[in-house]
């Protein structure tokens, strides 16, 4: 998620990934944090080892849930979650990478060089009422910078950035994609109201598009996702959309193909997506 846009989002997860360089030696202050090193996340929590453990299982199932959709499990170097308990701290943490403060932020991603100039990316959070959302949100883009830098349309960047945001343990199973209400309250005004883009335009935003009508483009890019992925009674969608990911990943002509053949599906899935988002909240009990 795109800083800039931050402060006109109501009711989103406000985080971002910020695209600044940093050497590594900076951070040396989260050394004395609780740290646990377990599958593929080097996990710093300045609350105790407790947290940085559950931070720590938490990551690595989500990264298990993102490599499905880009079909991708190759090994990757550890990648680096630091877990504030401390709002002060983690304010004068983040305005020393950004460069200036930020109050309305609770979590980050930012692309960090060590001093052999190897590359990784560093996701910042605080113990928030948010913090499991923030690190699913915030965790994808990670995920997608190691796997694809910054080569991603920004519509599925954010789109399914915030369709992980519901991740969570229900006992020993972990669930992803649920509705999130909030998203669904604004979609189906938007749609109610005409303001509702759609859908083959939003897929061609631009970043610069996208973060500029941010109240719109939010909200909108989840439910496409949404709808690309859990479009049960119409297979042919989510299998376009699996597709389409594998295409994204492969980049060249063969996006390009891709991503006509979505914007002609778009069209034809409009009025359907359209129904589906304004009975969705029957369906799950939402007055």
């Amino acid at each position: 998620m795109c800083h800039r846009s931050l402060r006109l989002i109501p009711n989103l997860i406000l985080a971002a990934f910020v695209a600044i360089a940093c050497h590594a030696e900076d951070n040396g202050s989260i050394e004395k944090f609780a740290q646990v090193n377990e599958g593929r996340y080097e996990v710093f929590a300045q609350g105790g080892h407790q947290m940085a453990f559950q931070v720590n299982l938490f990551m690595n199932e989500m990264l298990r849930q993102y490599e499905t959709y880009f079909n991708n499990a190759t090994p990757k170097h550890a990648a680096r979650v630091v877990v504030f308990a401390s709002n002060q701290d983690f304010r004068q943490y983040a305005t020393t990478a950004m460069g200036q403060p930020h109050p309305w932020l609770q979590g980050y991603c930012r692309p960090m060089t060590d001093s052999a100039g190897n590359r990784s990316f560093e996701l910042v959070v605080y113990q928030s009422g948010t913090v499991w959302p923030t690190l699913a949100h915030e965790g994808f883009h990670q995920f997608l910078a190691y796997e694809l830098g910054q080569k991603i349309p920004i519509w599925l960047n954010e789109g399914m950035a915030q369709y992980f945001e519901t991740s969570h343990f229900l006992g020993s199973t972990f669930v992803v994609g649920g509705v999130n209400f909030t998203k669904l309250q604004q979609v189906q005004l938007l749609i109610k109201s005409g303001k509702a883009p759609p859908l083959k335009d939003i897929i061609e935003w631009n970043p610069s598009t996208f973060y500029s009508r941010a109240e719109i483009a939010y909200p909108m890019s989840w439910a496409l996702t949404y709808y690309l992925l859990k479009s049960g009674h119409d297979p042919s969608v989510s299998m376009e959309f699996r597709r389409y990911l594998q295409a994204v990943k492969a980049g060249g002509s063969d996006f390009q193909s891709a991503q006509e053949r979505l914007s002609q599906g778009c069209q034809r899935w409009q009025a359907d997506f359209n129904d589906s988002f304004l009975h969705l909240g029957d369906s799950i009990g939402l007055q």
